[in-house]
């Protein structure tokens, strides 16, 4: 009898513990990531996968302000914002869920 009763403390010891860890995953999966943007200035061609990539702007007005600047400086090259974009292994470069480049 003793040892049914520790048998049963403990499964529902661990099935608490899996529960809360289930629950705290789902909280982190509901909440939307923050929204940032990337600015993106192509001094050597759009195609050369050299670029200046300036990170964490709150909106994309912020991201074209900078981007258009710097672009200017380098004699009115490419510039692109991209919004919440991470390093891709599989293609060795960066993608984005969204690119703009709107005058």
């Amino acid at each position: 009898m003793q040892n049914r009763s520790s048998l049963l403390f403990v499964v529902i010891l661990f099935s608490l513990l899996a529960g809360a860890l289930y629950w705290i995953t789902l909280e982190e999966e509901t909440q939307p990531p923050p929204e940032t943007w990337s600015a993106f200035v192509y001094a050597h061609g759009y195609n050369s996968g050299r670029y200046k990539k300036t990170d964490d702007f709150e909106d994309y007005q912020s991201c074209k302000a900078f981007a258009t600047e710097q672009a200017k400086e380098l004699g009115d090259v490419l510039w692109e914002c991209g919004l919440r974009c991470r390093f891709d292994n599989s293609r060795q470069g960066f993608q984005c869920e969204t690119m703009q480049n709107q005058e």
